[in-house]
């Protein structure tokens, strides 16, 4: 995804009020609408991104753009940074057209939305697959960028988060499904500075910090039928 679309996520409208640091969630979006007490909905050029068929789609219906793009960000759970958590989100993208087509997540810094990571995935081909991007203060660290690309057109993303060492995890698995044993690690990011893979310094507050939440497509010049890329299953909860 080309930054300057991430920017526009990561200092969307902030929204007024506190929410719990970590509420469990468990959505498969299996209603006909999103809920606007749970998803603030945001848009830009001509995506859309709502309820289908009990899936996430993210559709460009006509007069495709360069930017066309939609997010919803998680009203009801901010998980701590100084708590351990799991996120677990299923993803489908059979656009065939790389990584100008891809659907994700984004998790942020309350405090301050500049400092933002993400996950997006593309699909199936030679321009396809898994992509992990860190921003601070609005730009990438030096080698603050990993891509995987295991050619499935549908699978799972894990990220977990470690109190004592302040670290992510990053996973994949090529299933919707997946078992234990499915799970391939991306490699690691620490929000504190030092101690992952990537590293960034977000100045989190060490016992009030807490992570923002979104679920995004986007498309760059075509049309997207429903269907296509899909998001599902999202659930964040405390590890097993």
């Amino acid at each position: 995804m080309k930054t300057t679309l991430l920017a526009a996520t990561a200092l969307a409208i902030a929204l007024a009020g506190n929410c719990p640091a970590l509420t469990p969630v468990d959505e498969t979006f299996n209603q006909d609408s999103l809920d606007p007490a749970t998803w603030f909905q945001y848009t830009r050029g001509k995506g859309e991104l709502s309820p289908s068929n009990k899936k996430l789609n993210f559709v460009v219906k006509k007069n495709a753009s360069k930017d066309g793009f939609a997010s919803i960000e998680l009203l009801t759970s901010q998980p701590g940074y100084n708590e351990d958590w799991e996120l677990v989100l299923s993803l489908k993208n059979t656009t065939g057209l790389g990584d100008s087509s891809g659907c994700g997540i984004m998790l942020f810094n309350v405090e301050d939305r500049q400092d933002f990571m993400y996950l997006e995935f593309y699909g199936k081909g030679r321009k396809g697959g898994l992509a992990a991007g860190v921003v601070v203060n609005g730009k990438h660290p030096e080698n603050a960028k990993a891509r995987v690309n295991p050619n499935v057109s549908k699978g799972s993303i894990r990220v977990t988060f470690d109190k004592k060492k302040k670290r992510m995890t990053l996973f994949v698995a090529p299933s919707t499904k997946p078992k234990d044993g499915d799970w391939i690690k991306i490699g690691t990011f620490s929000p504190k500075g030092s101690g992952g893979d990537i590293n960034a310094n977000w100045k989190m507050n060490r016992t009030k910090g807490r992570f923002g939440v979104q679920l995004f497509g986007f498309s760059e010049d075509h049309l997207i039928p429903a269907g296509k890329m899909t998001l599902d299953s999202l659930r964040i909860h405390a590890p097993r």
